[in-house]
């Protein structure tokens, strides 16, 4: 009977490190931990900054620590905070629902059907993409003017939705379909045969499949409305009407209403909604891939 060795048994089958592998390692979780530490950092000063009492119109990091909530009080009671958050909710959850079902149907269409002009149709809207945003502020306003004058109930955040959702269309469609591209055309034929459509094709094996990717997708265009700080501030003309990006950016730029810890707090309570959304989706990918899987 083979007996092995104490020095032969591995809890893997990777031999043990060297010393220039553990010397690598070290460097490795060295560059890791800074890095963790370089990012922290700032988010550590923004919590502290948000709840200190001893913090006046400016963020001195340097004078001690008081815990209070003064800040937040003043954002909820002097400023239109509540309101913004508002705005922006609306705009994300509106650009993130229009942006997956555009982009559902545009992706499945580039990835199973062939029609003349496809690949250049493609090839166009990707290089439209490479477009800075600002250059087209002239035109969302005459856009936004013509629309105005035909349907009055139209505003400048609806307006901001199409902007954002335009804007994500083309990228999520290519990368969608790539994604697409990956899922076998068996399952097609397969549901053929059975008498499905290509709607429901779509809707009952190729769309639960893709629920990771489009999950994906709805948070990052959720994202962006929280972070556009340059498209609010030049469509949007009154402070009621603002976005949190624009709102907060009014308690750094003018003497009048200087408030840095506030902007702190504001910012603090900005990525609550994010976190929520990412949780969330964390699930809802988890349920996609365990969909896809017994639909195959």
């Amino acid at each position: 009977m083979f007996k092995s060795k104490k020095n032969d048994l591995y809890l893997s089958d990777r031999p043990p490190l060297t010393p220039l592998g553990k010397l690598g390692l070290g460097i490795t979780y060295a560059i890791l931990i800074t890095w963790a530490c370089i990012v922290l950092w700032p988010i550590a000063q923004i919590i502290i900054s948000s709840f200190n009492g001893k913090q006046g119109k400016y963020l001195i990091l340097n004078d001690g620590f008081e815990f209070s909530l003064k800040h937040f009080d003043y954002l909820f009671n002097n400023t239109l905070y509540l309101k913004w958050m508002g705005n922006t909710l609306f705009i994300g959850i509106a650009t993130a629902i229009l942006t997956v079902v555009v982009i559902s149907f545009t992706g499945y269409a580039y990835s199973r059907y062939r029609f003349k002009g496809k690949k250049a149709s493609l090839m166009s809207i990707m290089l439209i993409q490479t477009i800075p945003t600002f250059v087209g502020i002239t035109a969302y306003f005459t856009m936004y003017s013509i629309i105005s004058d035909i349907t009055p109930v139209f505003t400048r955040q609806m307006m901001l939705v199409l902007i954002y959702t335009g804007g994500g269309i083309a990228s999520n469609t290519f990368i969608l379909k790539g994604y697409l591209d990956s899922i076998s055309t068996e399952l097609d034929d397969a549901a053929k045969i059975d008498g499905c459509s290509g709607m429901q094709i779509y809707r009952l094996i190729i769309m639960p499949i893709a629920k990771p990717m489009l999950a994906i997708t709805a948070l990052w265009s959720f994202i962006g409305p929280f972070m556009d700080f340059l498209l609010p501030k030049v469509l949007l003309t009154t402070p009621a009407d603002y976005t949190l990006a624009a709102g907060l950016f009014t308690l750094v730029n003018d003497i009048r209403n200087m408030n840095e810890p506030a902007f702190a707090a504001g910012g603090l309570l900005t990525a609550i909604p994010i976190v929520i959304l990412f949780l969330v989706l964390q699930k809802q990918l988890v349920a996609g891939l365990s969909n896809g899987a017994t639909k195959g």
